[in-house]
């Protein structure tokens, strides 16, 4: 069993001056820091691929594009400590997330990450996306966990519409958007790109100047389409100031618009978007569901987006002209 590394062993491996032991979030290691400059820094944890992500951000942050790059300084950044990887980012200032004011941002951004021309060698060191390895059985599984939890967190009566909508959201994916979606990716007809795969108002801070994404770490060169759809399925997720539901129809307009004036879509990719909905609601929806627990249903704010979460559909999301 590994253990992580102390805000000492932080301290010594960057050659910062001082890292705060509080973490600046409930779900992974990111701390406050200072570098040797005086600069105001985080670190965080971030994945083995650490690397290709960097030469990434930084690619993107030189075609104008609002993220955080590593921090550069005299040790290796990012860098291998014991059996994790570490990140130093300049810390971001901003206020909080405001789905009203701030959809078409948000929108805006993603469509830039999207649109941006890079390096072949930049994308082709992401790791690449593949579709799970999953048979009905999985399918079923997760059904039977999801059919005993709903209830338990929701109570009987909207749980059992949540269950019966989960349920119709399995057969969909399993029959249909699995198998197209695979068929078309075989094919060709879903370009890929430079994505962060986790594209959500919690991993974007609103600065002065503009939404940065501060959280890039999980990414790859995937399909623009399911990145797309991810963020339409998971951008109130875990977002302390958005509203305890999905994005509302104006506000999904504005942020499919803005994404939608910097990348243009093909008309194959527009035939297959309920499809890529259909997939992110089964593949990160059902996780989300599955993962979070009593208290986080309990939340006004989180349990709210939540069980909005288990009713949604692709019609929740038309993709504007």
């Amino acid at each position: 069993m590994s253990t992580s590394p102390s805000p000492a062993d932080l301290t010594a491996a960057f050659g910062l001056t001082e890292v705060s032991a509080d973490s600046l979030s409930p779900w992974s290691p990111v701390h406050r820091a200072v570098s040797p400059d005086g600069r105001a820094v985080v670190v965080k944890k971030t994945a083995g691929r650490a690397d290709a992500m960097a030469a990434w951000t930084r690619a993107l942050a030189e075609t104008g594009v609002r993220v955080v790059t590593p921090v550069r300084l005299e040790r290796s950044n990012p860098q291998q400590i014991g059996e994790e990887w570490y990140v130093v980012y300049p810390f971001v200032a901003g206020r909080p997330y405001d789905a009203a004011a701030d959809s078409a941002a948000l929108g805006d951004l993603l469509g830039r990450i999207h649109a941006a021309e890079l390096p072949a060698d930049v994308l082709g060191a992401l790791r690449d996306y593949e579709f799970p390895e999953t048979g009905r059985d999985d399918v079923d599984g997760d059904l039977e966990t999801l059919s005993e939890k709903l209830p338990e967190m929701m109570g009987a009566e909207e749980g059992a519409r949540a269950v019966a909508a989960v349920r119709a959201l399995a057969d969909r994916w399993w029959d249909t958007a699995l198998p197209t979606l695979k068929a078309a990716d075989a094919a060709g007809e879903l370009p890929r790109t430079g994505v962060s795969s986790d594209y959500k108002a919690a991993n974007v801070v609103i600065a002065e100047d503009g939404p940065t994404l501060v959280d890039p770490d999980n990414g790859g060169n995937e399909p623009r389409l399911f990145d797309l759809a991810m963020a339409a399925v998971l951008l109130h997720n875990e977002s302390a100031s958005a509203p305890g539901r999905l994005q509302d129809a104006g506000e999904w307009d504005a942020f499919a618009r803005a994404y939608l004036a910097h990348v243009d879509l093909t008309e194959r990719e527009r035939e297959l978007w309920p499809h890529a909905v259909d997939h992110m609601l089964w593949e990160e929806g059902t996780w989300a569901l599955e993962d979070n627990d009593a208290d986080a249903w309990a939340d006004p704010r989180q349990g709210g987006y939540l069980r909005a979460l288990t009713v949604a559909t692709p019609e929740d999301f038309p993709l504007p002209r």
